[in-house]
């Protein structure tokens, strides 16, 4: 069974489910969300959607405690390469 028919035979489950199939496959497809790949690093391993949120957070944290470098310092270090 190719992708088309897979889909279309997952529609027509989905379009004729029980609340319990509906509330089982929400909970796996959120489930996969969180470990699909949404990029990658330079190094070619892959980023996840969670890898990502939590990277996001992280970054976060450390501007918020002042921990960043300025554009002026940005250009002195750039001009040391």
């Amino acid at each position: 069974m190719g992708i088309p028919e897979l889909r279309n035979e997952l529609h027509d489950f989905i379009n004729h489910a029980d609340e319990r199939f509906l509330k089982m496959i929400y909970a796996m497809s959120k489930e996969y969300k969180k470990t699909a790949i949404v990029g990658y690093n330079p190094d070619g391993t892959s980023i996840t959607e969670m890898d990502l949120i939590n990277r996001v957070k992280s970054a976060s944290k450390r501007v918020k405690s002042g921990d960043y470098l300025t554009q002026e310092e940005v250009e002195k270090e750039v001009e040391n390469w």
